[in-house]
């Protein structure tokens, strides 16, 4: 749960800033905890249109990653856990995402499809498969699967370009062929912790820092693995 929380903290910036201006902090969102703390920097309001409800769909996605910020807090609190502090974090690590609405979905899309496969990956590891939180992560994992489909769509609509990120990325069209990023059994892939760091960290190995988390992520899992083949 603190793993995922220094995720649910980074899309919560993301989606708050682009639709909103602000960051969570702003907007009553708690951040304190344990570990070190630090700003968000990067990131501006995004200029949306209704185009297939895209300003609907953004807006949305922001108000769930905020409560699934709030949700894991709380959940941690009650098991007696000292909940993460958000760690610093630069929303302009890639440079895109804040331009206009079609960089935005680019970048949202990766956002998601990376959440789903790291709550997928989490779900297989032995210490959480008897946790009392499973339930829960598999109802945020449901949610993040519903964003990625919506903001699938909206990338095949908008014709926006993207690039494989790792070896089990499966990309959207008009880039790729699959509207869904499901495998040939139907399912999502799978990344560990350490691989969902390796992209996070802005594709280094090995590292315990870099990319949208310039001082590392807090918790116990903070080092990044391989490249996904």
């Amino acid at each position: 749960l603190q793993f995922a929380l220094n995720l649910e903290y980074l899309e919560a910036e993301f989606y708050s800033i682009a639709t909103t201006g602000k960051y969570i902090s702003d907007l009553g969102i708690g951040t304190s905890g344990s570990g070190s703390s630090g700003p968000t920097t990067g990131g501006k309001k995004v200029t949306f249109t209704n185009t297939l409800y895209a300003n609907y769909v953004a807006y949305e996605i922001g108000e769930d990653e905020r409560a699934h910020v709030t949700l894991l807090r709380s959940a941690l609190s009650s098991a007696g856990a000292t909940p993460i502090a958000k760690p610093e974090i630069n929303l302009n690590a890639l440079g895109i995402g804040f331009s206009d609405e079609n960089s935005f979905f680019t970048l949202a899309r990766v956002f998601e499809d990376i959440g789903v496969t790291a709550y997928a990956g989490a779900a297989q590891l032995p210490t959480f498969s008897s946790s009392p939180y499973i339930g829960t992560a598999a109802r945020i994992l449901s949610a993040e699967a519903e964003h990625v489909a919506a903001i699938r769509l909206i990338v095949r609509n908008f014709q926006l370009t993207t690039s494989q990120l790792d070896g089990v990325d499966i990309i959207p069209p008009p880039s790729g062929r699959n509207y869904f990023s499901l495998n040939n059994e139907g399912l999502c892939e799978l990344r560990s912790p350490g691989q969902v760091l390796y992209l996070a960290y802005g594709g280094n190995a090995n590292a315990t820092s870099g990319g949208f988390f310039p001082n590392g992520v807090n918790g116990n899992l903070h080092t990044s693995s391989s490249r996904p083949a």
